[in-house]
C-alpha cells in the first residue's frame, strides 16, 4: 500500500527511485535511501559510493538527528614524493578555471556506504535489496546522460580522463582520438561493474566495503599507486550521529547541520542576524541592503573565526547585528535530495564526491572522492591536515519547522555558496512567506573575496545604490548560486508539496 509523500532531487532518476519506494509502501527514509543509491549511478560526478555526505532525519514525533557520513582524513601520512597527487584544471561556463587535484593521494576515507547502511539500520523499513534495485538496474541497463550531467562531466573532463579505467567508464563510445571526450549528452551510460558492486554490497553489507573484497582492492591500489588509505582507515570508519543546530526564526525553527561541518553554523549566524533586522519587502532597497550586508558579515566572520559554534552566541551576534542594523539605508561536486511522507517523517541529504579523484576502486565501477585535493577543504595547505578527523564541509541539509504546521526538508549543492543560498531560501520561507517554488526560484546573491555576485531579477537602480560597489551582475541564473531541492508536508492540512531548483536540474514528484 503506497505512502503519500513528496520528493525533490537533482536528477529525474534519483527522484523516481524515491517515488517508486513511496508507492511500494516505504517511508520517507526508505525513499531517501533508494534515491541515494540512484544518485551514485545517475549523478556520478556529484555523488558516489566512494564519497560521503550528511543526512538530517526527523522521524515523526521524535527529535531530529544528523547522520554524519562525510569523509575522514587518513590515520597516517606518507611522504609527498610517494603520492599520486596531480593538478587538474577544471573549466566552468564562461571560461572560468579552477584547480583541483586528482589521483589516489587526493582520496579521503569514504563514508557513503557506511551512511547508507546506518540510516537503513536505524530508520529503514523495506529490505535493502528493494531499495537498491533502481540503482542496480540503472547501472546495468544504462541511464541517459541528461544535458546537466553532461555539462558537469565536461567541467571535470581532466579528472574523468585521468586514467584508463575512468576513460573507459566515462568516455565517449567509439572515440579513439588521443584527446579524451566525455560520453555524449543523451547517450545511455552503462556501468556494469558498478551494478555488480551494488549487488555485492546488498548481499554482504557495508562490511564488504570496509573489510571485505572492495576494501582489499582499494587498499592495494593506494599502496601501489600513491594513496593514503589503509585497511586500518577503512576498518575504523564510523558514522557519527549528532544533535543538530536549532535556530529560532520569526515564523518557525531552523534545523541545521552542526559542527564540524561549517555550512550550518554560518547559515545559522546569518539567520540569527536577520531575525531582528528590518528586511523590508523582498527586492526592495531595505532587503537588498540588509541581505548583502549580512552576506558580507558572514564572509568576514568566516575568515576571522571560521565556523566556531561560538559565533551563534547571542552577544556575539548582537555586536554584528548592530553594525548592520544601524547602517543608513543607502543602497565544486554536490547534489541534494529531500523527502517527506504523510506521517511527518522528514529526510534531507546532501552528498558529495568532491570533483572526483579520477581514480576508482579497481574493477568496481566506484569513482573515488578527491576531498584531500579540494582547496576549500584544505585551508592549511595540502597534506597539512590532522590525521583521523572528520573533514569539514559547507553542506547544509536542513529542516524548517514552521509555526503554521509546514514541515520542510531542504538543502543545496554549490560548494561555498551553500551558506548564502540556504540562508536566503530559508528567509524567503520564514520572513517573506513565499511558497516553496517561489522561495527557490527567487534571485539570490553571494558575497566572497570582496565581490558581491548577483543573479538577474533585482532592480538594477537599487543595486547601484548599495554600499558594496564591487559587484558581478550575472546575465542569467546559474548553478553557481546553488540548487535547492525541497519537499514539504503541512502537518495540519496534510498537504504535500515539492520543488526542484532549475539551476541544478531539479525534479520532483508527489505521491498522493
Amino acid at each position: 500500500m503506497k505512502i503519500r509523500g513528496a520528493v525533490a532531487a537533482g536528477h529525474i532518476e534519483t527522484a523516481r527511485a524515491a517515488r517508486d519506494v513511496l508507492e511500494a509502501g516505504g517511508t520517507a527514509f526508505d525513499a531517501i535511501i533508494a534515491a541515494m543509491w540512484a544518485a551514485c549511478v545517475a549523478e556520478p560526478v556529484l555523488a558516489s559510493l566512494g564519497g560521503g555526505g550528511f543526512l538530517m532525519a526527523r522521524p515523526a514525533g521524535k527529535p531530529p538527528q544528523l547522520y554524519d557520513f562525510f569523509v575522514e582524513t587518513p590515520l597516517a601520512k606518507r611522504p609527498a614524493e610517494q603520492l599520486e597527487f596531480e593538478s587538474c584544471i577544471a573549466t566552468f561556463a564562461g571560461g572560468v578555471q579552477q584547480e583541483f587535484h586528482g589521483g589516489y593521494g587526493a582520496v579521503a576515507t569514504p563514508g557513503m556506504v557506511a551512511g547508507l547502511f546506518a540510516v537503513h539500520r536505524d530508520l529503514g523499513r523495506l529490505p535493502m535489496g528493494d531499495l537498491a534495485m533502481s540503482a542496480r538496474n540503472l547501472a546495468r541497463d544504462g541511464v541517459e546522460v541528461d544535458p546537466f550531467q553532461h555539462y558537469v562531466m565536461n567541467i571535470v573532463t581532466p579528472l574523468l580522463g585521468f586514467c584508463d579505467e575512468t576513460r573507459k567508464t566515462y568516455g565517449k563510445a567509439g572515440d579513439t582520438s588521443t584527446d579524451f571526450t566525455v560520453i555524449s549528452a543523451n547517450a545511455r551510460h552503462h556501468q556494469p561493474q558498478l551494478a555488480a558492486s551494488i549487488d555485492e554490497l546488498v548481499q554482504h553489507g557495508a562490511e564488504s566495503f570496509y573489510r571485505g573484497d572492495l576494501a582489499s582492492a582499494l587498499v592495494v591500489a593506494c599502496a601501489q599507486s600513491g594513496g593514503y588509505i589503509t585497511a586500518d582507515d577503512l576498518a575504523k570508519y564510523r558514522v557519527l550521529i549528532r544533535d543538530p543546530l536549532l535556530v529560532r526564526g520569526r515564523q518557525g525553527k531552523f534545523v541545521l547541520n552542526p559542527p564540524p561541518a561549517s555550512g550550518g553554523v554560518l547559515a545559522g549566524f546569518g539567520l540569527k542576524l536577520a531575525r531582528d533586522i528590518d528586511l523590508g519587502e523582498f527586492g526592495d532597497a531595505r532587503h537588498l541592503d540588509a541581505v548583502s550586508a549580512i552576506l558580507k558579515t558572514t564572509s568576514v566572520v568566516r575568515g576571522e573565526f571560521g565556523a566556531a559554534p561560538s559565533i551563534l552566541g547571542d552577544e556575539f551576534c548582537e555586536g554584528y547585528r548592530n553594525l548592520i542594523g544601524d547602517r543608513p539605508l543607502t543602497q565544486n561536486g554536490t547534489t541534494h535530495i529531500s523527502v517527506v511522507d504523510e506521517f511527518g517523517n522528514l529526510a534531507s541529504v546532501t552528498l558529495s564526491n568532491g570533483s572526483t579523484s579520477g581514480r576508482m576502486i579497481p574493477q568496481s565501477g566506484i569513482l573515488l572522492n578527491n576531498m584531500l585535493g579540494e582547496a576549500d577543504l584544505s585551508p592549511e595547505g595540502f597534506h597539512n591536515w590532522p590525521c583521523g578527523v572528520r573533514m569539514t564541509s559547507m553542506m547544509t541539509p536542513a529542516l524548517y519547522l514552521a509555526n503554521d504546521g509546514a514541515l520542510v526538508a531542504l538543502g543545496s549543492g554549490g560548494s561555498n555558496r551553500i551558506r548564502s543560498t540556504m540562508m536566503q531560501v530559508l528567509l524567503n520561507l520564514d520572513v517573506f512567506g513565499m511558497s516553496l517554488e517561489d522561495a527557490i526560484a527567487a534571485p539570490r546573491m553571494h558575497f566572497d573575496d570582496d565581490l558581491l555576485s548577483i543573479e538577474p531579477g533585482f532592480d538594477t537602480a537599487l543595486l547601484d545604490q548599495l554600499h558594496l560597489n564591487e559587484q558581478h551582475r550575472w546575465q542569467e541564473s546559474d548553478m553557481f548560486f546553488g540548487g535547492v531541492h525541497a519537499a514539504s508536508l503541512n502537518s495540519f492540512a496534510g498537504r504535500l508539496d515539492a520543488a526542484g531548483d532549475a539551476r541544478r536540474n531539479g525534479h520532483c514528484f508527489i505521491v498522493d
